[in-house]
């Protein structure tokens, strides 16, 4: 039997991590996320909606997607029922939707050292378009061949898809249906065992109280995004769910503006070796910004990636008595301080500073 891998605390600590890319930044992360709503409540509708959006490279409501090559699983549907709800959705819209993939059958989950099944049949697709970032099911019980509704039977076949999502670093989204039993929690009301939300990294609970309204709240929760509660309207023209609103509240101290703001401090010193309280005070003498230790060592972690791009690496060390942030130049940013999209570094700062000054 091989040994446990393990790994301490202290170099878990010390090691940044590169963060995958969302699929739809805020939205959707690699991994496995649950859609599920009543039937017949627009589900479908949704899911093939958030297709051509990915496929084609356009914002999901008001979050940015990233375009790739997606593989629909519309088992409950035939072809001429998918191309006329395509039409109905993007109509004349000139959009390029070649990445977009349908397939009304599919074969069942299986163990994966049987070498057969919906999981082989999925790797094939992927090994054939290797930029694939979104699979989506629709629905769960179209790929199930067992008949027990046990925790452990929900469980693992729910972690066959997430491994799958996980090797591969892509999203798989499965539709599945609410139970009819009425709760507060809308994850309690998702059909079958707690096991399908416990194997998932995120669920999408799409709710609409009465039959004949159009409008339904899409309750979001996961391991990776926030919690936050989207009020939709169903646009009957477009047969398009459109956002109202959004309960979730922005974070107060975007990553962006952390990352401003080292880089602006940076260029001048060049480094840094010093606890995450000692960056805070720093910043705040020579930036005028307040960030708590925790906050700038979280901030950074997540901003590894670029910080890099800027021509600087950040390591996390512990000694006897401190946990220290280490910022080295490691190339040249370059005197005119460009930032991501063009922007100058110290003039976004500025701005936005006097902004916040005027309000």
């Amino acid at each position: 039997m091989a040994n446990l891998k393990t790994i301490d605390a202290e170099t878990l600590l010390s090691q940044p991590m590169r963060q995958l890319p969302f699929l739809v930044d805020d939205l959707l992360a690699p991994g496995l996320y649950i859609l599920a709503g009543a039937p017949k409540v627009g589900k479908s509708w949704l899911a093939l909606w958030l297709c051509t959006r990915i496929a084609s490279g356009k914002p999901v409501w008001k979050f940015s997607a990233h375009r790739s090559t997606v593989l629909y699983l519309c088992l409950e549907d035939n072809r001429q029922r998918i191309q006329n709800r395509l039409s109905e959705m993007v109509g004349g819209e000139p959009d390029d939707l070649s990445s977009l993939h349908f397939s009304t059958e599919a074969q069942t989950l299986t163990m994966p050292d049987r070498g057969t099944g919906l999981l082989k049949q999925l790797l094939e697709f992927v090994a054939g378009h290797p930029d694939t970032r979104l699979i989506v099911i629709d629905t769960l019980q179209k790929v199930r061949s067992a008949a027990d509704v046990s925790y452990g039977c929900d469980y693992n076949d729910l972690s066959l898809l997430k491994n799958f999502a996980d090797q591969h670093h892509l999203t798989v989204l499965v539709i599945h249906h609410l139970r009819k039993m009425k709760d507060d929690d809308p994850l309690n009301r998702i059909s079958g065992t707690t096991g399908i939300a416990g194997a998932a990294d995120g669920t999408l609970v799409l709710i609409r109280s009465k039959r004949s309204e159009s409008g339904a709240v899409l309750h979001c929760t996961g391991r990776d995004i926030q919690t936050r509660e989207l009020v939709l309207e169903f646009n009957q023209d477009d047969r398009v769910w459109e956002l109202r609103s959004d309960s979730a509240v922005d974070d107060p101290v975007p990553s962006e503006e952390v990352l401003e703001h080292l880089l602006v401090w940076l260029r001048e010193s060049g480094s840094f070796s010093g606890t995450a309280e000692e960056l805070s005070a720093t910043l705040r003498q020579r930036c005028g910004v307040i960030y708590p230790g925790n906050v700038l060592t979280r901030k950074i972690r997540s901003c590894a990636d670029e910080l890099e791009q800027y021509g600087f690496v950040c390591r996390f060390r512990r000694t006897h008595d401190r946990r220290l942030i280490e910022l080295e130049r490691v190339g040249c940013v370059g005197d005119d301080g460009i930032f991501a999209g063009g922007e100058n570094i110290d003039a976004s700062v500025a701005e936005r500073d006097s902004r916040a000054v005027s309000a």
